[in-house]
């Protein structure tokens, strides 16, 4: 069942506020890589796109999500996640649909939502963390292709 737990211990807060000091430099940093993402993965449309912010935004992206036409390629989702593994590239499918969690539902019963489903089926989070090097978007670009055979 959904459930918050608000309460932050003194030594996460005194943390917190000592990040803080850091974040013009992560964002600054995670928007450098993001945009790095979209040039490299540019040449892969539309078989792999970046997925769709609006224009007017100026994000600072958590993850890298990118939708993937795996019919189109002729591959599953666990295989391209597996061979990226097997290249040193770790992967994650975020954002699975809310109505297929297990406490929804039992609340609401089985519901078709075709266009949350269709986009949970395409989906894929590259690696984005403000540590990344200069190189590493374009070597994961490149284990991604490899793994969809381009």
């Amino acid at each position: 069942q959904p459930g918050f737990n608000y309460r932050l211990p003194d030594i996460l807060c005194a943390l917190g506020l000592s990040q803080l000091k850091k974040l013009p430099a992560f964002a600054a940093r995670r928007r450098a890589l993001a945009a790095a993402y979209e040039q490299a993965l540019a040449p892969l449309a539309p078989l792999v796109t970046p997925a769709a912010r609006p224009a007017w935004s100026d994000p600072v992206l958590h993850l890298m999500t990118v939708l993937i036409d795996f019919e189109a390629a002729g591959v599953i989702r666990r295989a391209v996640v597996e061979a990226l593994r097997a290249d040193g590239v770790l992967t994650q499918v975020h954002y699975i649909p809310l109505h297929t969690q297990p406490y929804y539902r039992g609340l609401y019963g089985d519901q078709r939502l075709p266009g949350a489903e269709a986009w949970y089926a395409r989906c894929l989070s590259l690696p984005l963390y403000p540590a990344m090097e200069d190189g590493d978007v374009e070597r994961v670009v490149s284990a991604l292709r490899g793994a969809l055979k381009l």
